[in-house]
């Protein structure tokens, strides 16, 4: 579905003011005799007449707003739609291409002047022609942050994200102290909840600054990629929102406040049509003759901050919660690398290695119909809850089926693995908390289950398990499962060890634990894959590392709970589950 504004154009009715279509700034005669020789009033009036040219060539739609916008502000309806935006006719891009011309020579002629910059990089950046408005952007004049902020806007319409977040931070700290708190400013974004927390903060509290770094380093839509793109996107809105508050456009009375917040909170758009003529009520409810104008934003169009609940503690979150679309959806965001965007199948395990954390992630592109046909470049990063680190700990290949690992501090983590096809735009996601195994008062405790393919021979360290290691959660029926996974704690001089790995199937009832629990209470005897066996610990080591294979031939198709419990005196019962989908050959 895609972002979708609706506003009217009216005529004037009787005595009442006239409305107007555009708005012709103050700095634009009607006459052209006095402004001939002034190249910033001339740019006016030729940006006037194209926009006025753009809404009277406007091609025709219907669309019908539904019951319930989305939002509301003030009197604007939002609600989003994901169909195509309409074509824009080539006579609207062919007097873009003259204003551009118009703007080239305007701007070469007063290069200090701030207007005519940006709008030449404007309509470089509309007509898909961002080298070109980088170009431009750079040949400003205009001294102090202007040019760095119209720099770091075409940086980022290039998808040059790296240097555009470089180039903002410079903009920004060239900022007097108030211009820079507003431009740091993320309450539109967030939830309530998170903005109560953000407001605590005075603007000069570094606090306050740690507090947005730490926003943003988690609203990135890939954290694999280079720059913060999100961040990037936000300040380009705010550059954009002040290209357009002197400027005409199909906005019908100015660029208001309420138009502003549309755009800061889910961009601005890139696409106009008009549905056809026909009488509609103005803000004022009197009836005109007028038209309403579609805006569109671009799509498709993600949640664009995260939660509180999952900014406050992102290892605990669980991959609903980075559910594209999960709402209340304040902002949105459409990054022009993931025109889709859907869950990742993999498969993975958390091991420990002293105070370090050992995550193993298998996956398979293979099986995602939108990277189909297209090199691959896959990602496995892992970030402390903390947030602290921009980036985390990367890893990356460009195989389309492989396994990827990763250490870091052992703790609260969060987990992104990320398969992106660039040439297609399409990007695979799999994000949620990577949380050590939890137990209380134990002495021994288990790593996660690795599934793994059978190969001859059974592992003996995780370096041996995991290039086998399952791509998806998925099996066929007729095909073994190897399950690996680690003891830690166990007595270096040997110990008795009770080991049972049973398969059972999965309960359809809302909530994880409440399904695992009945399934395991009455399944548990009537399943018929379980493995029992007495075990000896690995001995001149605290960490006993073991394998079993089982034969799953009997079960039906279906999603069910692998459970391993380990027993050892002197202590109750550990165990660790890892959920599997059985699928017929």
């Amino acid at each position: 579905m895609r972002p979708l504004i609706a506003f009217l154009l009216l005529a004037a009715i009787g005595t009442a003011a006239p409305a107007q279509i555009i708005r012709q700034p103050g700095a634009a005669s009607a006459t052209g005799d006095t402004i001939f020789g002034n190249p910033v009033a001339e740019g006016h009036r030729a940006q006037a007449m194209f926009e006025q040219y753009r809404v009277q060539h406007l091609p025709t739609s219907r669309v019908s707003a539904p019951a319930n916008c989305d939002e509301r502000v003030g009197s604007w309806c939002y609600w989003y739609d994901e169909r195509p935006g309409p074509t824009e006719p080539k006579d609207i891009a062919d007097s873009r291409s003259r204003l551009i011309g118009e703007l080239d020579t305007l701007a070469r002629q007063a290069p200090e002047d701030r207007w005519l910059s940006a709008q030449r990089v404007r309509y470089l950046t509309e007509a898909e022609r961002p080298a070109d408005a980088v170009t431009a952007a750079k040949e400003c004049r205009t001294g102090g942050w202007w040019c760095d902020i119209l720099i770091g806007f075409a940086l980022h319409m290039a998808g040059d994200d790296v240097h555009s977040d470089s180039t903002f931070s410079v903009a920004l700290s060239r900022m007097l102290p108030r211009d820079r708190c507003q431009w740091r400013d993320i309450s539109m974004l967030v939830d309530d909840d998170t903005r109560q927390q953000y407001r605590r903060f005075g603007c000069d509290d570094p606090k306050r600054t740690a507090f947005e770094d730490r926003v943003w380093a988690f609203s990135r839509t890939l954290f694999s990629r280079p720059g913060n793109d999100t961040r990037t996107e936000w300040y380009s809105r705010m550059t954009m929102s002040l290209m357009l508050q002197d400027a005409a456009s199909p906005h019908q009375n100015g660029f208001s406040d309420d138009e502003r917040e549309l755009l800061l909170r889910f961009g601005w758009p890139r696409w106009w049509s008009r549905s056809p003529g026909r009488p509609s009520f103005g803000r004022g409810g009197r009836q005109g003759g007028g038209v309403d104008i579609i805006s569109a934003e671009p799509v498709p169009a993600y949640r664009m901050v995260p939660a509180g609940f999952v900014l406050n503690n992102p290892s605990l979150s669980d991959s609903a919660n980075w559910r594209l679309h999960l709402p209340p959806v304040i902002g949105r965001y459409a990054p022009a690398y993931a025109k889709s965007l859907t869950p990742l199948e993999h498969q993975k395990a958390v091991f420990k290695r002293g105070d370090t954390a050992l995550v193993v992630m298998a996956y398979d592109a293979n099986v995602t119909k939108q990277l189909a046909g297209a090199p691959v470049d896959a990602a496995l990063i892992v970030t402390p809850n903390s947030g602290a680190a921009d980036y985390g700990v990367i890893r990356r290949n460009t195989s389309r089926t492989g396994v990827l690992t990763a250490k870091a501090p052992w703790g609260p983590l969060l987990m992104s693995a990320e398969v992106s096809a660039p040439s297609k735009g399409a990007v695979a996601r799999a994000r949620y908390g990577a949380n050590p195994p939890f137990s209380v008062g134990t002495r021994v405790t288990l790593s996660d289950l690795l599934f793994y393919k059978p190969y001859g021979s059974i592992p003996t360290t995780i370096e041996e398990a995991a290039p086998h290691a399952h791509p998806t959660e998925r099996l066929r029926a007729d095909e073994k499962l190897g399950v690996y996974w680690e003891s830690y704690g166990t007595d270096p001089q040997g110990e008795n060890i009770h080991i049972s790995l049973t398969v059972v199937k999965e309960v359809e009832e809302s909530g994880f634990l409440r399904r695992q629990a009945k399934a395991l209470k009455l399944v548990r005897e009537a399943t018929p894959v379980s493995v029992a066996v007495n075990d000896m610990s690995a001995r001149g080591s605290s960490v006993t590392q073991r394998a079993l294979e089982l034969d799953v031939s009997t079960l039906r198709k279906g999603s069910y709970i692998v459970q391993l419990e380990v027993t050892v005196a002197g202590q109750y019962t550990v165990r660790a589950d890892h959920r599997i989908e059985v699928i017929t050959p």
